[in-house]
């Protein structure tokens, strides 16, 4: 699967990403290092399932931001479908948190958020995104990647300023996101008290901030500016 043949030629062999012509170096995420967040437990059958999730980081970087892209095959974990751990990010200023933005380039995704409220609550969206839409992951929302196909994989990139660093310890200890999504649609975790849920397109969630991509990768290279929000977040959002 060839993602780009601009600025850098980007190509997908089954799990191996080349950049330029070379294998870039991948991280997995492993389902033993996922049991913490599952809806129920899941029994490998094969080798290929211990592997969720492929991470490749800093495909293309600058010295404040870096381009990354994840790969997540259609695997079912029980009855819910394959997804990321799910992490929240460090404050940057003014107790905002780094963003981030993604972009789908093959798949389809929910990119499920969260954000948590003064009285012990949160408000969670679901956002639907198909092959080619940008999402905005907003400051101080937690997040879970979920491929909702059985057939086919997700690939999404993301940019994201280099210095963040993720924070898993919410997701662990709830047992994963505010809701699992399965064959029977989204079902709410009960270790959350939810105030409120909402689904969203791609649009509608970028269009409430402001910010607009057809590529995140070909701005990225031409107006790294566009992104200074990502190590900025007031540039953007309101503390």
């Amino acid at each position: 699967m060839i993602l780009y043949d601009n600025p850098l030629k980007i190509e997908l062999k089954h799990y191996d990403l080349f950049v330029n012509g070379h294998k870039h170096d991948c991280s997995i995420r492993k389902l033993q290092k996922m049991k913490d967040v599952l809806f129920s437990h899941v029994e490998p059958i094969s080798e290929d399932d211990f592997n969720l999730y492929y991470m490749y980081r800093s495909v293309y970087s600058n010295i404040e931001m870096r381009f990354d892209i994840t790969v997540l095959p259609p695997k079912m974990l029980g009855q819910e479908f394959n997804k990321t751990y799910g992490h929240y990010h460090t404050i940057a200023e003014q107790n905002l948190a780094y963003p981030e933005v993604y972009q789908v380039l093959n798949g389809s995704a929910i990119f499920l958020l969260q954000q948590k409220n003064s009285d012990g609550t949160v408000n969670s969206i679901a956002v639907s995104a198909k092959a080619r839409d940008v999402v905005i992951i907003p400051s101080n929302f937690g997040h879970v990647s979920i491929n909702p196909s059985k057939e086919e994989d997700l690939v999404m990139s993301n940019v994201v300023f280099n210095g963040f660093e993720s924070i898993y310890e919410d997701y662990a200890l709830n047992k994963g996101a505010a809701y699992y999504y399965t064959e029977e649609g989204f079902l709410q975790n009960t270790n959350y008290l939810v105030k409120n849920f909402k689904k969203l397109t791609a649009a509608e969630l970028n269009n409430k901030y402001g910010f607009f991509s057809d590529d995140i990768l070909l701005d990225f290279v031409k107006d790294p500016e566009k992104f200074r929000f990502l190590e900025k977040p007031s540039l953007l959002f309101k503390p």
